[in-house]
């Protein structure tokens, strides 16, 4: 099943990833010097505007032009109303608990083949989760997580204000806390955590995640939304699903199975521990997991993603959309100097014969 699952990834990202034949190549270059105003209305997806004016196919965005939508993407979070932000959070948590929970009634009862081979469940549960962000991308939902990143992006773009991304990150978190606890009250209430392979993956999870030290657990906490930020990243630099599958599976599952710290993906784990009477306090999960998680993701997702990216393509880097937008004036003008010298020697050899 595992083989069919990755064969079935492989496939997808061959596809998405396609290169075009070199005269699929000259035909996007003729169209897009025939229509230059294509390229300027939109975020120049064919069309890169470095200095070697390369051509993408349709399916991926340029590093750059990902980055913007990435920020585009958390300026529109954070300008919604605050009710929608609420919504669209809690339904973001419910997407997480669907994933975890998933993962394990599955990874929970492997029986005898999980028990001597440890890899193994974890590799299912590793397999199974992504399906969570992959609901949250495609659907518009919201995490803190994921927010930490892409409004940070927006911030240091000037794109919305120190209110706008406190509103965010609050109401976010709030959200995915009734959406991670509402679903958790509803997978133990229907007797879906009550099966033992379940119930012993849950509450054993729960305990190890108490068990580490406040440095280990930030840490754990920062190399995990640095991956998760990156799925993000990639889910929106991709522009099919196919493309956004496979962006969002394989950072997912990687921090899956190294087993870091997802505030969010906690939200649900620990209630429905507490739910199975583990013997774990509330402010034991509180301050050895949920408040250090949360602090070490806020890092990795608005340093050490949005941040870098920021310097690398953005205000940091002393770069702006500004420059942006002169620099593919620029490239037009060029485009239109090209036609018009084209057509100058069309009538030349037009007038000649």
């Amino acid at each position: 099943m595992m083989r069919l699952f990755l064969l079935a990834a492989l496939i997808a990202s061959t596809s998405s990833f396609s290169v075009p034949s070199r005269a699929a190549t000259r035909v996007s270059t003729k169209l897009n010097l025939a229509n230059p105003t294509d390229s300027a209305e939109g975020r120049s997806e064919r069309l890169s505007l470095d200095i070697s004016e390369t051509i993408y196919t349709s399916s991926i965005k340029s590093p750059k032009d990902a980055y913007i939508a990435f920020a585009e993407k958390g300026a529109s979070n954070a300008k919604m109303q605050k009710r929608k932000i609420l919504h669209q959070s809690i339904l973001g948590g419910c997407y997480v608990g669907f994933g975890g929970l998933l993962s394990l009634c599955i990874a929970g009862n492997l029986g005898g083949i999980g028990a001597t081979n440890p890899g193994i469940p974890k590799m299912a549960f590793a397999a199974l989760f992504p399906v969570n962000l992959l609901l949250i991308v495609t659907t518009g939902g919201q995490l803190f997580t994921g927010n930490s990143a892409t409004v940070a992006a927006a911030k240091y773009e000037d794109m919305v204000t120190w209110r706008e991304l406190a509103k965010s990150f609050i109401i976010s978190i709030i959200g995915n806390v009734i959406g991670c606890g509402l679903f958790a009250v509803a997978a133990w209430y229907t007797g879906l955590l009550n099966n033992p392979g379940t119930a012993s993956l849950c509450t054993s999870t729960a305990l190890n995640k108490c068990r580490g030290t406040l440095g280990q657990t930030i840490v754990k906490a920062i190399l995990c939304n640095w991956m998760v930020s990156l799925a993000v990243f990639l889910a929106g630099a991709s522009n099919d699903l196919a493309g956004k599958l496979v962006g969002v599976w394989f950072p997912i599952s990687t921090f899956v199975a190294i087993g870091l710290e997802h505030s969010v993906a906690n939200l649900f784990i620990m209630p429905a521990a507490l739910l199975l009477k583990v013997p774990l306090t509330i402010s034991d999960v509180l301050l050895s997991n949920v408040i250090p998680v949360l602090i070490g993701n806020a890092i990795a997702g608005s340093l050490v993603v949005a941040g870098s990216y920021s310097y690398q393509f953005g205000k940091l880097g002393g770069k702006c959309l500004e420059a942006f937008k002169i620099k593919q004036a620029a490239y037009e003008e060029r485009v239109a100097m090209y036609k018009k010298q084209t057509a100058n020697g069309d009538k030349e050899a037009v007038s000649s014969t």
